[in-house]
This record gives C-alpha cells, sequence and structure tokens, in this order.
C-alpha cells in the first residue's frame, strides 16, 4: 500500500465526519453515517498496522471494533426507546376522554353560558 492509499482513508473518513455534522435529517441517519464512519476508522488503523508492522496499532483495531458495536447497540436502544416514547404520546393524543374533551372544549362552554 502507498502513502496516496492512505491519504484517500483520511480523505473519506474526514468525508464521513462533516456528513454527520452538516446532514443529519434522521436518528438511524446518524447511526447508520456513524456505522460507517467507525469502520472507515477500523480500516484505516488496520492499514497502519499493516504498513508499520506494529502489533499495538493492530490490537487498536480490535478495540475500535468492540467500541462501534457497542456505540451501535446503544445507539439501536436510545432510537428503541424514542419510538415507545414518541408512540406512547401519541397513543395518549388519541384517545377519546370524555375528560380531556371536557377540559379542551370547557372555555367555550362557558362563554356560551354568559351570552345566554
Amino acid at each position: 500500500m502507498v502513502l496516496s492509499e492512505l491519504n484517500i482513508m483520511v480523505i473519506i473518513f474526514v468525508l464521513f465526519l462533516a456528513s454527520i455534522l452538516i446532514n443529519v435529517t434522521t436518528a438511524l441517519h446518524l447511526l447508520l453515517t456513524a456505522e460507517m464512519l467507525w469502520i472507515i476508522l477500523y480500516i484505516l488503523s488496520l492499514y497502519v498496522g499493516y504498513i508499520y508492522n506494529n502489533l499495538n496499532i493492530l490490537s487498536l483495531t480490535f478495540f475500535l471494533l468492540i467500541l462501534s458495536a457497542v456505540e451501535f447497540s446503544i445507539g439501536l436502544v436510545l432510537m428503541l426507546i424514542q419510538h415507545i416514547i414518541y408512540r406512547s404520546i401519541n397513543l395518549n393524543l388519541n384517545t377519546l376522554s370524555s375528560l380531556k374533551y371536557y377540559n379542551k372544549y370547557s372555555n367555550r362552554l362557558k362563554f356560551n353560558k354568559t351570552l345566554y
């Protein structure tokens, strides 16, 4: 591997980092972009460890792989919690409770009573 291939990997890493900072539309997009960033970082450290024949850098790749798996699982759990909370709020808003309708229209009812 030549140095130009390593520069390409660094450029791809920076582009994915910029993509996270600039163009995040959903939580899933953020999670997948962050996972791609971890994969690029993993490949980059694997190449550097292979070029310099350094066992410490090669062991760092496995640490990065474990760290990316932990980050991905925490992201999935947070997305699940976010979905549960959002769904429970929507279910609460869509109920046909008479108390809720009374509170919603009580001001109009009181105003109409004062007119008559």
